[in-house]
């Protein structure tokens, strides 16, 4: 592929974290020369802001090193996404797509797929970029429509400065836009699928929007539920970090501070790194992460456990983002559940849509469609 369409494809990928932070410089080493030239051209047939060609690495922060590699592996010619490609097939997915919240809040979603097809609504991590999920919404593309959208608050119309205001960040207004969204998108009923704080959501949507979810997965989801079930270390930490930002701008500003340092990055996976930042890129940004991550991550999810609708639970031995507990005590309470614990794969795998979580996730789908 030529080298400025891959880059184009990596600043389309990454397109939410450098509309988010102004000024951002990028890093051009032996191993991945860049020119100012060339990214000028491509950033601005792209419409994205201006980013400042540096030599030396040493002098940038988080933010600026995540996304000085991400363009690099682009350079190497390796992938911006995870995920099976669909051959000649593949849908394109539209959007972002303009929503309105039941309270008025700016919503940005998407679609992929035939309109006649069986939906799948995707529910991902909190404050997420949507670009995380393209791995699952090309897997499942085609065979189904799957709808998708981000975090209230946290993303701005294309091309803004900055996000778009934020009214409520409570789990029932949370839960709200994924009815907004379908809605919108004129879908009556779907598989609702959540992935970590994505799972939550899901889980109090099928329980409280009775058939407008006629399915559900949950995928290494990050559950509050009381003493029934552990947490893990990162989990309690993280939630923590969440009450501070929460707590006022000033805070989330300091906490900012201390999400600058390079050192951040040793603790996020390279090739993804760049859209697991976003949250923390500014301190805006974190302080409402801080108010809709907290509010998913205190909110106890056991009144939601009466969801009557055919579920599949997903979790794995190695998840030590979010406790395995979690997923086998809500797969043991709800009336229709299957858990399938993977042998291996952290948290993480589960954005990939790898082969065998997307057979895992195409057969559940397929029988609950069998037996409608």
């Amino acid at each position: 592929m030529d080298p400025s369409r891959r880059l184009a494809e990596a600043l389309v990928d990454a397109d939410a974290l450098v509309r988010a932070v102004p000024g951002l410089r990028i890093a051009s080493t032996a191993g991945a020369p860049l020119s100012q030239e060339r990214l000028d051209a491509v950033t601005g047939h792209l419409g994205l802001p201006r980013l400042e060609v540096v030599t030396d690495p040493d002098g940038l922060w988080s933010v600026e090193l995540a996304l000085t590699r991400h363009l690099a592996r682009a350079s190497a010619g390796d992938g911006t996404a995870a995920g099976p490609a669909r051959p000649a097939g593949e849908w394109r997915t539209e959007g972002p797509i303009p929503v309105r919240a039941a309270d008025g809040t700016a919503l940005r979603c998407w679609s992929a797929g035939p309109p006649e097809a069986p939906v799948v609504a995707l529910v991902t991590a909190c404050g997420m970029p949507v670009a995380l999920t393209a791995g699952w919404i090309r897997a499942l593309a085609g065979p189904f429509r799957v709808v998708t959208w981000e975090s209230r608050g946290m993303f701005g119309a294309p091309g803004a400065d900055g996000p778009a205001p934020l009214g409520a960040h409570d789990v029932a207004s949370q839960t709200g836009d994924l009815l907004a969204v379908l809605d919108a998108l004129d879908v009556p009923s779907a598989h609702v699928m959540g992935l970590c704080g994505g799972a939550v959501l899901a889980l109090a949507a099928a329980a409280t929007a009775g058939p407008r979810v006629s399915s559900l997965s949950l995928w290494h989801g990050d559950y509050d539920l009381g003493d029934a079930a552990p947490r893990t270390e990162h989990q309690r930490d993280m939630q923590a970090m969440m009450a501070m930002a929460a707590r006022s701008p000033e805070k989330a500003a300091g906490v900012h501070r201390l999400m600058r340092r390079p050192v951040v990055l040793d603790s996020l996976r390279p090739d993804i790194a760049h859209h697991l930042i976003y949250p923390y890129a500014t301190p805006l940004l974190l302080h409402r992460y801080g108010l809709l991550n907290g509010a998913i991550m205190s909110h106890d999810s056991r009144p939601y456990l009466s969801a009557a609708q055919p579920a599949l639970v997903v979790t794995s031995r190695d998840d030590v983002t979010a406790h395995p507990a979690g997923s086998r005590c809500v797969a043991a309470r709800l009336p229709r559940a299957h858990l399938v614990t993977r042998p291996s794969g952290d948290h993480l795998t589960a954005f990939d849509a790898g082969p065998e979580v997307v057979r895992l996730a195409e057969r559940f789908l397929s029988d609950v469609l069998e037996d409608a």
